[in-house]
């Protein structure tokens, strides 16, 4: 039940609708649909426009998501320097960067954790080595607070050759 449940003739009532409009910014177009109890039984449609304002946190960047370290000797550290911006306006807070278990190499990140201020960027250097000998093509994950990035982190392909 909505405002008053019974009017008198010539009588008012307010309506009060609600939209859940979390993680749903942008456009949207409701219709609310108005029954009335009367010899006539009329229903009534309101189309209710708007947009919804996305809120503001921290969003995870980089001008590619590839990094190739090219030909690394097995077993020796490469370091290589990646750019990472924060196109979102909170700060974003990078806590890991990491390869799954089994991976043919190592990432290790010193400075971690990293804060970068809203629409900011900054270096990261990763310190890769190779455990086998051959091409190596893996994923890396970056976990943070980014709100465009999956639960599971933001992937990075790393790839190179070792001898």
């Amino acid at each position: 039940m909505l405002g008053k449940h019974t009017l008198k003739p010539g009588e008012k009532t307010q309506l009060k609708v609600t939209f859940a409009t979390a993680n749903a910014p942008g456009p949207f177009e409701k219709i609310v649909s108005i029954d009335i109890e009367s010899p006539e039984k009329k229903q009534y449609e309101v189309i209710m426009t708007g947009s919804v304002k996305e809120a503001p946190g921290a969003k995870i960047a980089m001008a590619s998501r590839k990094v190739d370290v090219g030909v690394v000797k097995q077993g020796e550290a490469k370091k290589q320097r990646v750019s990472v911006k924060n196109i979102g306006e909170l700060p974003l807070k990078i806590t890991k960067i990491s390869v799954k278990n089994g991976a043919n190499i190592a990432v290790v990140v010193d400075a971690l954790p990293l804060t970068i201020e809203g629409k900011q960027a900054a270096d990261v250097e990763l310190t890769i080595t190779p455990l086998k000998s051959g091409a190596f093509s893996e994923r890396a994950t970056i976990e943070s607070n980014a709100k465009n990035a999956p639960k599971t982190g933001f992937v990075i392909q790393v790839t190179g050759k070792a001898e």
